[in-house]
């Protein structure tokens, strides 16, 4: 009895959370950058703008 209680609750948990994550979307710019290469350094999310800062360049590159 106990099994089925917490199946039933993780499968309500799954959709739930499945449900509410399809308001969550990447940033287009973002998406853009994964896909084209692969990065190495790092993103640092500010207020109104992000920025990468690449391992294998000077910290003023952004995009």
């Amino acid at each position: 009895m106990v099994l089925i209680i917490i199946l039933i609750l993780s499968v309500l948990s799954f959709l739930f959370a499945w449900w509410s994550m399809k308001d969550y979307y990447i940033p287009e710019h973002i998406a853009r950058l994964l896909l084209v290469k692969k990065l190495k350094g790092s993103i640092i999310f500010f207020k109104d703008k992000v920025e990468h800062y690449s391992s294998s360049s000077p910290p003023s590159s952004s995009i």
